[in-house]
């Protein structure tokens, strides 16, 4: 069966079909989430850090999530800009008191249906005036990126970003991160239906009970970008 598995995925990234079943199998992934297991108190990370001063600049990471990885990119955003000079707080983006009191905001969702997660379109959907006044960045994190590449970046892109920027035409995010995201059959719970996806995904992909897909490095790259952005806007 292993030898079958490794032939099989020697197949599909030996064809030009690959990156195609990627995003689709991303895509039925991203919308299993959506009926998966709610959000546990285990899985909402918040925080606040960097050293307060007139000097330094206030982040807002506002974000979604379903099982927990993109409240650890948020985390890891937060503290990659507060060990760069700025204050952050980190918040279930439900849990945000004020967005008026930072000088810029990112917001980062999973995905589901190929759309954001609700309450993330909520908080858009309720401060965008105040969004377009100050620097926003956003980052999606799907199974779609389970390759870092243009390629898939573009995709993700074009399916998860595009669509609520065409809804909110005067939100111009001065970046956009599409990062991967994690599988864990051991820590997490997944409905059936999120399962066979999981599995036929992990066929693909050459993984059994999990994964993680997000690049760390990558992100601290984005977040690098970021600053230079911000550095520029002041």
């Amino acid at each position: 069966m292993k030898k079958f598995n490794t032939h099989l995925q020697k197949i599909f990234k030996s064809t030009a079909i690959y990156f195609s079943l990627i995003a689709f199998a991303g895509l039925v992934f991203c919308s299993a989430i959506g009926y998966g297991a709610p959000r546990t108190p285990e899985d909402l990370i918040e925080i606040s850090c960097g050293e307060k001063n007139q000097s330094s600049l206030k982040i807002l990471i506002a974000y979604d999530t379903i099982h927990g990885s993109t409240a650890e990119v948020a985390e890891f955003i937060g503290e990659d800009l507060c060990d760069r000079g700025y204050q952050a707080d980190v918040r279930f983006v439900a849990n945000v008191p004020d967005s008026s009191l930072y000088d810029a905001v990112i917001i980062g969702s999973g995905i589901y249906q190929t759309n954001w997660l609700p309450d993330a379109l909520e908080y858009i959907n309720q401060n965008y005036e105040a969004l377009t006044r100050v620097p926003t960045a956003l980052f999606i994190v799907c199974a779609a990126m389970s390759e870092d590449t243009p390629e898939s970046r573009e995709s993700a892109r074009q399916n998860f970003v595009d669509p609520l920027l065409a809804q909110y035409p005067d939100l111009e995010p001065v970046s956009i991160g599409p990062f991967g995201g994690a599988v864990d059959f051991n820590t997490n719970q997944y409905n059936t239906f999120e399962k066979i996806v999981l599995r036929i995904l992990g066929l693909i992909l050459g993984y059994k009970d999990s994964a993680d897909w997000r690049n760390w490095e990558a992100i601290s790259d984005w977040t690098a970008g970021l600053d230079a952005q911000l550095a520029e806007e002041e």
